[in-house]
């Protein structure tokens, strides 16, 4: 079951202006190896250089997923409880009626 989250995404090139966006993307909770926070992101944010339209208080994770012998870091919107929280909330089966 894939779950979807918001990713930060740099749209610049390798210039001093950064210019950021947002997007959907799908991930797969089985391969997310490690949740931390990205305080980079929430500086940015606080200081109003990220996107316009976020809330100052946002908080930013950085996600490290394993793509077999190396892995791969998204930057996502979102606490790591709260990214922690969804990944396991829709990852984990409930039995109906047993």
């Amino acid at each position: 079951m894939l779950i979807k989250l918001t990713e930060v995404c740099n749209n610049g090139a390798v210039t001093t202006k950064q210019n950021y966006a947002l997007r959907e993307i799908f991930v797969n909770p089985e391969h997310v190896v490690m949740i931390r926070e990205d305080s980079s992101l929430r500086k940015l944010n606080e200081q109003g250089r990220l996107l316009g339209n976020l809330d100052p208080q946002h908080r930013f994770s950085k996600l490290i997923i394993n793509k077999g012998h190396t892995g791969t870091e998204i930057r996502v919107v979102g606490a790591p409880e709260i990214i922690e929280n969804i990944l396991n909330k829709k990852h984990t089966k409930e039995l109906l009626r047993g």
